[in-house]
């Protein structure tokens, strides 16, 4: 039983962290050419069109994508519920999916900034994803290359967000699952 909540578990962040990932390519105006934009789409479609039926999307917001996650966030939270008890009190479970879907976002971009870092070590060969990578994670990095400047030619910020992502995971994690500190 529970290799097979593991499993549920893994597919639910996967399809959480995929429609963080289309509602912020959209944000970003993304073009629907982009390989990463029709993977996302691909595989989202069957979740985010019936629920575009009762939201529509606004300016940089795809409120569909965004309610999908949080539904699924609400699926997961139900599902963990009956399988280990948690959240215990109305108060965590109506807590729990609103961090999930951060704890989703949130681990998503600190694997966008391991693979920016990454790639960038590799130089024009990786160039095209390093473009993608760049766009993703720059509004996050901008604000603090803007304080932190390069020494030698080495950019810290992907290591100082690395760790502050880190440090809001570490609070984040137990209300996703249902556990709440007051």
């Amino acid at each position: 039983m529970q290799f097979l909540y593991e499993i549920f578990n893994l597919v639910v962040s996967f399809l959480g962290s995929l429609l963080l990932l289309r509602a912020y390519l959209w944000a970003l105006a993304v073009g629907p050419r982009d390989p990463v934009v029709s993977f996302t789409w691909r595989f989202t479609d069957w979740l985010v069109n019936p629920v575009s039926y009762l939201v529509r999307p606004r300016g940089n917001w795809d409120w569909p994508s965004l309610l999908a996650s949080l539904l699924v966030a609400v699926v997961g939270t139900l599902v963990t519920r009956e399988v280990t008890g948690f959240p215990v009190t109305p108060a965590a479970f109506a807590v729990a999916p609103f961090a999930l879907v951060l704890r989703w976002g949130i681990n998503f971009l600190i694997w966008m900034v391991l693979l920016y870092a990454l790639v960038s070590f590799f130089g024009p060969r990786m160039m095209g994803y390093q473009s993608l990578l760049g766009m993703l994670t720059d509004p996050f990095l901008r604000p603090i290359r803007r304080v932190l400047p390069r020494w030698r030619n080495f950019d810290f910020s992907p290591v100082v967000l690395f760790i502050v992502l880190s440090l809001i995971l570490r609070w984040i994690t137990p209300l996703s699952m249902g556990v709440l500190f007051f």
